[in-house]
């Protein structure tokens, strides 16, 4: 049994309460938050122990039974938005998990285009719901400011056209299937593998694109496990790389390889000294692009070769690149 008790809101949002102990920690990251709403304006420096817990975590302090000013509820509601839409999972808590929290969940659901009531009848079965006039006061405010969504059914969901963990399922099983063969005929390969992007950087430093698999598969991953500021440093960086082909890959931070056991194909096998299995695993890559190009588009991948640097693949112009791919076939 659970020894943190979440309660689910939706897939991807879940209430409680604060954790008390390291224990707690490792079960909520074990029930797969990797994002938390602090509202403990008691706890002062819970924040910081849950961010060195491995949480991204946006701290909005209030006091029990007090509420935030607006302008700062919804940079809040922002971050949640934006975390959800990246597909992490958050838990938004206060001391006990109920009035602030209640407050603070209300406020995102009518930001999503619920009504109050339609809220308050969301958060019934759970503990999380405002516990005073002053936090129903400010949620009526805030409805009236926002209105209620009408020209579609309001939703809590992002809703994905395309559910790509199917395929990027296919890739990850594709890269153990391909390391178990790299093994098989290359003793050599273990020692080699490892220090590419670790202990030394000479493959970092050489340029080179990736499929369209791996740009989607890169693109969402990062964006799910890294906080907001680590993906502004990361975008940084690739700006910065994108300028001279030569410079050192964005993904490596001076200390190594910041995605070691994600990497794109070409960095795990750089130096398996195997062609046959090369050519193999990028026709492999190759199959799985097409398939996603044509779920994703609904079209038939073009034959020139459909690929992206690193760096257009971190900043997100790789999404620009592959519509004008689209253009140019007559697809949009």
């Amino acid at each position: 049994m659970s020894q943190y008790q979440l309660t689910w809101i939706t897939d991807s949002l879940a209430v409680g309460y604060a954790p008390t102990s390291y224990a707690e920690l490792d079960d909520i990251k074990a029930q797969k938050i990797n994002a938390i709403v602090n509202l403990c304006a008691e706890f002062s420096d819970l924040h910081e122990i849950e961010e060195a817990a491995g949480f991204e975590v946006y701290y909005l302090p209030i006091w029990d039974e007090d509420i935030p000013e607006m302008k700062d509820m919804e940079k809040a509601l922002a971050w949640l938005d934006e975390a959800i839409y990246l597909e992490k999972k958050v838990l938004v808590h206060c001391r006990h998990g109920i009035g602030r929290t209640g407050t603070f969940i209300t406020s995102y659901m009518i930001r999503r285009g619920l009504g109050l009531k339609a809220a308050k009848k969301k958060l019934k079965s759970s503990r999380a719901n405002p516990s005073n006039y002053c936090q129903w006061k400010m949620l009526r405010q805030y409805g009236k400011k926002s209105g209620t969504l009408k020209i579609r059914e309001a939703s809590l969901e992002m809703k994905k056209r395309v559910d790509l963990s199917r395929f990027f399922a296919d890739y990850e099983d594709l890269l153990k299937e391909m390391t178990g063969k790299v093994k098989a005929q290359n003793r050599e390969y273990e020692t080699n593998q490892s220090s590419c992007g670790e202990s030394v950087d000479s493959c970092c430093r050489k340029f080179f694109e990736i499929s369209f698999m791996e740009a989607v598969y890169l693109y969402s991953t990062t964006n799910r496990i890294f906080t907001s500021t680590q993906r502004e440093s990361l975008i940084q960086r690739a700006v910065t790389a994108s300028k001279e082909k030569d410079r050192l890959c964005p993904l490596n931070n001076g200390n190594g390889c910041e995605i070691y056991d994600i990497r794109p194909a070409r960095c795990q096998f750089y130096e398996m000294g195997v062609p046959a299995l090369h050519d193999k695993i990028n026709g492999m890559l190759t199959e799985l692009s097409r398939t996603l190009f044509l779920a994703l588009s609904g079209q038939f991948m073009p034959p020139k070769d459909v690929t992206f640097s690193v760096a257009e693949t971190i900043s997100g112009k790789f999404v620009q690149k592959y519509f004008h791919i689209m253009m140019e076939n007559g697809n949009i």
